[in-house]
């Protein structure tokens, strides 16, 4: 398997493979109304494309918050590719651009580690496999309302770069 990670620049292309992988992992990405924020922002934020050959098989999407912090905002491999480096490579591109940029934190929101559905287990397992802990969670309580719901509650892992 000849596996290349480049950066995406055409915004309708991002958006594309978004598109695609999002139907092909209705697990993760099974609520029509942020499907369609996450293809909106794909065709805004910076992106990393996994191919083997000329077929696009990954998807990072990167959202710079500051000079100094950047953010998953997505990701996502075709399921016959999972457990395959691939959502590894990605990670591993990505944090060397942004190490080669200045940036010291990256960070992840993803599907609080206490919620029981399984897909996000194998989540939560990726990213701490990659150096990521658990940071800040929407269980622990805030001074400040949450517009995250209870039934969705999220988890931000962070990882030092």
């Amino acid at each position: 398997m000849e596996l290349a990670i480049a950066e995406e620049t055409d915004p309708g292309r991002r958006r594309q493979i978004l598109e695609k992988l999002t139907a092909r992992l209705p697990q993760w990405f099974g609520r029509p109304e942020a499907n369609r924020h996450y293809a909106e922002q794909a065709e805004r934020l910076e992106a990393l494309v996994a191919r083997i050959g000329k077929r696009a098989v990954g998807l990072l999407l990167l959202k710079r918050h500051s000079d100094v912090s950047a953010e998953i905002y997505w990701l996502g491999v075709e399921p016959e590719h999972h457990r395959r480096g691939i959502g590894r490579r990605l990670c591993e591109a990505t944090e060397h651009r942004l190490r080669h940029d200045g940036t010291k934190f990256l960070f992840v929101a993803t599907l609080h580690p206490s919620d029981p559905y399984e897909p996000y287990r194998r989540t939560h397992a990726f990213y701490e496999s990659m150096g990521f802990e658990l940071a800040l969670s929407s269980l622990q309580g805030s001074s400040e309302p949450s517009s995250n719901p209870p039934s969705n509650p999220l988890a931000y892992y962070l990882k030092l770069l």
